[in-house]
């Protein structure tokens, strides 16, 4: 089952990726697509052959699968580590797993990554020439009075201060971005407008003076950029920094620590921290506890920042004491005077808390039934674990309509339901939020219960299936109702992978009838309802964050109810329920709950031996009365033919 839901999964996926690479063509190539499409076609050769038992058929679904494997999976997460390295400043690895990304999806936009990369690292080294000149270029085929221009300059001056170059970044400010901030109105609509140029270009210029011994012009720099974040509750951030980087290279250490107390910068690294009060204490003149503070901070840093300390640990026996001159020296006093800028809030990050707690539940409880009770796919572990079953459903043990979601069949079932919560339980989580996922996830996963225990015909049922896809219904009606907000998503390509997922799911339940169907499709229209209802987008968003805490709340406490209930109910007590009635099978009495049905009756054809069973309708319990002769007929009639 696993191999052919594989199978299934390579089909779809790269069958609609193939085609949307193909139709898009967002690299410039179709190397990506038809790879997409012929591992799509290989896979489905493989699934024929399971069907027809053909060897050649086999051997290509297994190229199909490894190819699908190596385009949808192993190169995704091998570019994704890439782009984690890089940004903490391990290139050399980052290169290396773009090279095996490259290898394994070619044509797949690589190669643009690797460039980047490269450009990163030529920034790294200080060689920043070959980028400025394709920003200039660039810059003289955008209109003489389109913004465009300016956000380029500001991009060129960036691109010099982050790799160190003062003096060029200050040259070339000098000539195209200076002269845009003379004369602005300190009422602008935002601090840019005032500025004249972007905060942070602001700060890192005036950083730059600093440290090319202009302290002057980072004072006049300082005293505007007070002026202009007066009264603006959005530029605290940058105040902190402006503040910071003057006092800092004006050799004040004791006002630098009051602005990196953690308290007033939590937005700050440990490390960053610790390197501005070395570059205070370099400035003030005390180089000892300067060369304590930067060695503090290198153990801390790596990339780009430790080369930065390693130049002022190199320069720290040559630099003296900074000396200002009456202009720094005034607004040195105004800024260490000046109440200190308000705390800066860091936006909350919102971890998928609901994702991981349902996560969780389902792992959680297939370990302690695998402790506890015995292996998931036995039929009277089901039972006493709270699999949905429905001859005891009706005898009045409703819960098994919510226990059942979190009960699996076998290592299979719980692993491919497990990584389907986790991964689209993110997805859903990150647009509708803690409360209304659980809400969503309970809400599909009880009508997918219900919906098996009114029309299936399997008598058993257990699984976070009906549930998974509710998930997927509540995220794909929101992205679709509501695409103009979710640009990000859908250029992510979120939309299409939810459309592959569920028509994969869906199809390898068609393909296994054992498969609870009407639990499948129950769960997703529960989903598309409840994602309709609870949707965050729509007008009464917030009634429906209420109805999604509520839901929330109390199906948390019915679970915990179900929970008991489960662990007070053995299997004696759920089969003592029903009415005992007897049963006359031929020649034996057989007491069991009423509503059981004497099975097929048959006689074998040499013994004449009659055979009769006795069938729970959920197909629990079967008891088989077989008449068996008292002696081997075999032995005797051998002893008679001998004697004979």
């Amino acid at each position: 089952m696993f191999y052919e839901y594989a199978l299934i999964s390579v089909v779809i996926a790269s069958g609609y990726w193939g085609y949307y690479f193909l139709r898009h063509q967002p690299h410039g190539t179709l190397t990506f697509g038809m790879m997409q499409l012929t591992a799509a076609a290989m896979a489905g050769l493989g699934l024929l052959g399971r069907s027809y038992e053909q060897p050649i058929l086999g051997a290509c679904g297994a190229i199909g699968l490894g190819g699908g494997a190596c385009l949808l999976v192993i190169g995704p997460l091998a570019r994704g580590a890439a782009r984690r390295f890089a940004a903490s400043e391990r290139v050399a690895i980052a290169s290396r797993l773009l090279d095996l990304a490259e290898l394994l999806a070619p044509g797949s936009g690589v190669a643009e990554e690797k460039a980047l990369l490269a450009a990163m690292k030529e920034i790294r080294e200080g060689r920043v020439e070959p980028t400025v000149n394709a920003l200039i270029a660039a810059k003289h085929q955008v209109p003489a009075d389109a913004g465009a221009r300016q956000a380029i300059d500001e991009r060129i001056a960036m691109l010099y201060l982050a790799a160190y170059r003062w003096r060029d970044a200050i040259d070339y400010a000098e000539q195209h971005l200076i002269p845009n901030t003379r004369d602005r109105a300190l009422d602008g609509m935002s601090l840019r407008d005032v500025l004249g140029i972007a905060p942070p270009v602001w700060i890192e210029l005036l950083g730059a003076y600093g440290r090319t011994g202009d302290l002057d012009q980072a004072a006049r720099m300082m005293a505007r950029l007070e002026d202009a974040c007066t009264g603006r509750e959005d530029a605290s951030l940058w105040l902190h920094r402006g503040r910071m980087v003057f006092l800092a290279l004006a050799g004040r250490p004791d006002a630098v620590r009051t602005l990196v107390d953690p308290r007033r910068s939590r937005h700050m690294t440990p490390a960053a921290r610790t390197y501005w009060v070395a570059v205070a204490l370099q400035h003030h003149g005390d180089l000892e506890a300067a060369g304590v503070e930067f060695q503090r901070a290198r153990s801390r840093s790596r990339g780009r920042p430790r080369d930065l300390i390693d130049e002022a640990i190199a320069r720290l026996p040559a630099t003296n004491a900074a000396q200002l001159s009456p202009v720094a020296t005034e607004v040195v006093a105004k800024v260490e005077a000046a109440p200190p800028p308000p705390p800066i809030r860091l936006p909350k990050s919102h971890l998928p808390w609901a994702t991981y707690a349902i996560t969780a539940s389902v792992l959680g409880v297939a370990g302690l039934i695998a402790l506890l009770v015995g292996p998931s796919s036995d039929p009277g572990v089901l039972l006493r674990s709270g699999a949905m079953v429905r001859g005891r459903v009706d005898d009045g043990e409703w819960w098994r309509l919510i226990s059942c979601v979190f009960v699996h069949v076998g290592p299979v079932h719980l692993i491919v339901n497990a990584i389907g919560v986790y991964f689209l339980g993110k997805v859903l989580e990150e647009i509708f939020g803690t409360s209304r996922t659980i809400a969503i996830y309970l809400g599909a996963g009880l009508a997918g219960a219900v919906a098996s225990y009114l029309a299936s015909p399997i008598g058993v049922s257990a699984g976070a299936s009906g549930a998974i896809f509710g998930v997927l219904g509540a995220a794909f009606i929101e992205l679709t109702l509501h695409r103009g907000r979710y640009r990000a998503a859908w250029k992510r390509g979120m939309w299409g992978g939810l459309l592959v997922v569920t028509i994969a799911q869906a199809g390898i339940g068609f393909l296994y009838p054992v498969i609870d169907q009407w639990a499948h499709g129950a769960g997703l229209v529960a989903g598309v309802l409840l994602g309709t209802l609870l949707s965050p987008s729509v007008r009464w968003a917030r009634v429906g964050a209420i109805a999604g805490h509520v839901i929330a709340v109390a199906g948390v406490v019915v679970v915990a109810i179900v929970a008991v209930q489960i662990a007070r109910t053995s299997i004696a007590d759920s089969l003592a329920r029903p009415a005992l009635v007897r049963y006359d099978l031929d020649d034996m009495a057989v007491t069991a709950p009423a509503g059981w049905a004497e099975g097929r009756r048959s006689i074998e054809p040499t013994t004449r031996l009659r055979t009769t069973e006795l069938v729970d309708p959920d197909n629990l319990v079967i008891i088989v009365v077989a008449h068996t002769p008292s002696i081997d007929t075999t032995v005797t009639l051998g002893e008679w033919v001998s004697y004979s």
